[in-house]
């Protein structure tokens, strides 16, 4: 039924060794809920943090997502900029990995900022001296550059691709970035 939407040439795995996959990742999901709703509830002294020490344990995470995102800025650096064509072949999984990577920073983000529906007062009303604010404005333009470049892994699904407009949009946008970096290269 499903076929059609799976790329050529992957195999799927066993029902009991996908729902094996999906209990683990479901585990550290659950476990990510609960400390996110400790936070909420309880405040950010959950996450060991005080008056005397500030570097909390989500700043421990929020730093290693960044730094693993980053890798997907420097991919794209090293395949555009410099021309390493050999990097071709992983381009596409890492701009996955740093827009998964910076999606959970926004998360981590959120949790910080105690209200996340309050997350817009940092861009309205944003405290210029305020760390939180450079943060919050870095991580929203890094995470939207990365999701210009993640739409189009998804438009080139077998199905979507069919569709003519999905199809250049897709070619467009890769384009696009194309130009974008060679524009920046030739003027900077």
């Amino acid at each position: 039924m499903d076929a059609a939407l799976i790329p050529e040439g992957a195999k799927r795995c066993s029902f009991p060794k996908f729902m094996l996959g999906i209990a683990i990742v479901g585990a550290v999901l659950l476990w990510g809920v609960y400390a996110m709703l400790l936070c909420w509830f309880k405040g950010l002294n959950q996450t060991n943090m005080n008056d005397y020490y500030g570097f909390a344990l989500w700043i421990w995470a929020d730093l290693a997502v960044i730094a693993i995102g980053g890798g997907a800025f420097f991919t794209g650096l090293l395949k555009y900029i410099f021309k390493v064509d050999e990097l071709k072949n992983i381009i596409n999984f890492a701009v996955i990995i740093g827009f998964i990577c910076y999606s959970s920073a926004l998360l981590i983000l959120a949790i910080d900022i105690g209200q996340p529906l309050r997350g817009w007062f940092i861009f309205w009303h944003a405290n210029v001296h305020s760390m939180l604010t450079e943060v919050a404005f870095c991580l929203s333009l890094y995470f939207a550059v990365l999701t210009i470049e993640f739409i189009p892994n998804i438009l080139e699904n077998r199905q979507l691709n069919k569709v003519p407009f999905f199809h250049h949009l897709a070619h467009n946008m890769h384009g696009g970035m194309d130009d974008i970096y060679l524009y920046h290269r030739q003027n900077h």
